[in-house]
């Protein structure tokens, strides 16, 4: 299952942003399960803390929570990457999912918004895989960010987002070459839309940007894709961590679409 990363899945040590919910919490999920020790980092006090202790609850892994916002300064993730440090001592992986994703279009979107998403995603993920970067277990070492499909396929209803994907792209490439030498691996993994909570918000956003009901914005969400089916963050998360296996030793530089078949543009 999975694959395995380094002796056993055991010896693997994880930070993992958006990691109390969602599709953060399926790839701790998986990982505690292998055996992993993860840190996981959510905004929420109660929540982080409660999904902890879900993940540490008969696993073969443990979890510990981190109840921080990520704000995409420098000293945030500094701190972040000490204190998961020190837990853990030492790191192997890094998980970039935090944020979420803003329906509008650009010229009406929120200017306060624009630069929340923008720090919390782009300079937040950057922030973070830079503090992560001399640290990392080198060789062997991995970063998975969570991107998205708008990055590739820009969608003018999904302004910030398809911005900030796209913007992550070309810094995940550029990453991925500067570290191959420590043969540490970057890479981007596109969900399209997923069946998460967050499903739901993009449907509100939708149906206020449409004119329609959320009902119907989330109908035609779940139509979307071509195989029938939405994911699910645990179809997400199993494929994380076979990029983050070694299995998947010489997959890095590049952006994996996760999207049941939405990317409508060349492969």
């Amino acid at each position: 299952m999975g694959g395995r990363r380094l002796a056993t899945w055991t010896d693997f040590r994880c930070l993992i942003t958006g990691g109390s919910r969602g599709i953060g919490f399926a790839i701790a999920d998986e990982l505690t399960r292998l055996g992993a020790q993860v840190v996981i980092v959510g905004r929420d006090p109660a929540r982080v803390n409660a999904a902890a202790r879900l993940l540490s609850d008969g696993r073969l892994g443990h979890a510990t929570g981190l109840a921080v916002s990520i704000d995409g300064r420098e000293t945030t993730a500094e701190r972040l990457v000490e204190q998961a440090l020190t837990t853990l001592g030492g790191l192997d992986g890094l998980v970039n999912a935090a944020g979420g994703a803003t329906v509008g279009h650009a010229l009406t979107v929120p200017w306060d918004v624009w630069q929340r998403d923008v720090a919390t995603k782009f300079w937040g993920y950057f922030a973070l895989m830079r503090a992560a970067a001399p640290v990392l277990q080198s060789p062997g070492g991995v970063m998975v960010n969570l991107v998205g499909v708008a990055g590739k396929d820009p969608n003018p209803r999904l302004a910030p987002g398809t911005v900030i994907n796209g913007a992550l792209r070309g810094l995940i490439k550029i990453l991925a070459d500067d570290l191959a030498p420590r043969g540490i691996r970057v890479l981007a993994v596109n969900p399209g839309a997923t069946e998460t909570d967050l499903l739901h918000e993009m449907a509100q956003g939708y149906a206020r940007l449409n004119s329609t009901t959320v009902e119907e914005a989330l109908k035609g969400l779940k139509a979307s894709g071509p195989l029938g089916r939405l994911p699910t963050a645990v179809d997400i998360a199993k494929a994380v961590v076979f990029l983050m296996s070694d299995d998947a030793a010489l997959i890095s530089g590049t952006s994996i679409d996760i999207d049941g078949g939405v990317h409508r543009g060349p492969a």
